[in-house]
C-alpha cells in the first residue's frame, strides 16, 4: 500500500506544477490584453479618429456648408463619439431636407446623405399660404406669393399643421389622395397646364386647367391615365380657344367635354 502511494505521488506533484504553469500564463494572458486595450483607448483617442472630412450628397438648393452647419459636426471631432440621431435631428430642422442615412467612413470622414423636398403645390389657409411637397409636408408658411409658380389647392380641412411635417386634416384620407394626384401631375409634366386642385371631396375631385376648363377626375384611381388625356393633340384641338366647360375623364377610357351652354 505504501509503495503504491509513493508510486502516485510523483505524478501528483507534476500535476500541481502543470496547474501552476497554467494559472501563470493565464495570468500573463490577461496582462497582455489589458496592456493592448490601454494601448487602444489611447490611440482612438489620437487625431486618426478626429474627422478630417465631412461629405453631403444629395442637396441641389441648400448650401452644403448650411447642412454641415446646422448638424452641429464639428472638425477634429472622435468620429466613435458621433451621435448620428442627433445629427439628423439636427439637420431635418430645415423642412427642405429628409436625412437618408449618416455613414461613417474611418477613420475620418463623415458622409451625409439627404433628400431635399421639393415644392410642387400650394394651399392658401386663411391669410397664409403652405408650399408643400408631393407627400404632403409643409416646407414653407408664407404671408404673400410674389409668383404662383404652382397648382393652388383648395379646399382642404386642415386641422394641424407643423413646417417641416406632413399637413394633418380631418379626414388623412384627403391628404393620401392629394399625394396621389400631385405625384401623377410631376410625374406626367402637367404641373404648367393645372391652376387649382378642388379637394371639396376626395372622391370627386376637380382640376381647374390654366386655359380656365373645369376637368372632373373622380376618384382617384387610375390618375396617369385619366391625366395623360390632358397630353393629347386630339383634346387640345377639341379644348383650343374654349376658356369655361366640364372636361369629364372620370372614365379614363371615354373623356368626354361638355361646353359651356351659352
Amino acid at each position: 500500500m505504501y509503495r503504491s502511494f509513493s508510486g502516485l505521488y510523483p505524478m501528483h506533484k507534476g500535476w500541481g506544477d502543470w496547474l501552476r504553469g497554467s494559472k501563470k500564463k493565464r495570468y500573463m494572458f490577461l496582462i497582455l490584453i489589458l496592456f493592448l486595450a490601454t494601448i487602444g483607448i489611447l490611440y482612438l483617442g489620437t487625431e486618426s479618429f478626429q474627422i478630417k472630412k465631412i461629405t453631403v450628397v444629395g442637396n441641389e438648393k441648400i448650401k452644403k456648408e448650411d447642412i454641415i452647419k446646422r448638424s452641429g459636426i464639428s472638425y477634429k471631432q472622435n468620429i466613435l463619439k458621433l451621435d448620428k440621431g442627433l445629427v439628423k435631428e439636427r439637420i431635418e430642422t430645415i423642412p427642405y431636407l429628409e436625412v437618408m442615412s449618416i455613414k461613417l467612413s474611418y477613420p475620418d470622414e463623415v458622409i451625409i446623405t439627404v433628400y431635399e423636398r421639393k415644392t410642387v403645390a400650394i394651399i392658401p389657409y386663411l391669410n397664409s399660404y403652405f408650399i408643400i411637397d408631393k407627400d404632403c409636408n409643409i416646407v414653407e408658411i408664407t404671408d404673400e406669393l410674389d409668383d404662383i409658380g404652382y397648382p393652388l389647392v383648395q379646399d382642404m380641412e386642415i386641422r394641424s399643421f407643423v413646417v417641416g411635417k406632413k399637413l394633418v386634416t380631418e379626414e388623412e384620407y384627403q391628404v393620401k389622395v392629394l399625394s396621389r394626384i400631385l405625384e401623377s401631375i410631376y410625374q406626367l409634366e402637367l404641373e404648367n397646364q393645372i391652376s387649382e386642385i378642388m379637394m371639396g371631396n376626395p372622391d370627386d375631385i376637380e382640376l381647374i386647367l390654366t386655359e380656365g376648363i373645369r376637368t372632373r377626375i373622380g376618384q382617384a384611381i387610375e390618375m396617369d391615365k385619366k391625366l395623360i388625356w390632358l397630353k393629347s393633340d386630339k383634346l387640345k384641338e377639341v379644348c383650343q380657344g374654349l376658356t369655361g366647360g366640364i372636361l369629364d375623364l372620370s372614365a379614363p377610357s371615354k373623356p368626354v367635354f361638355y361646353p359651356d351652354e351659352s
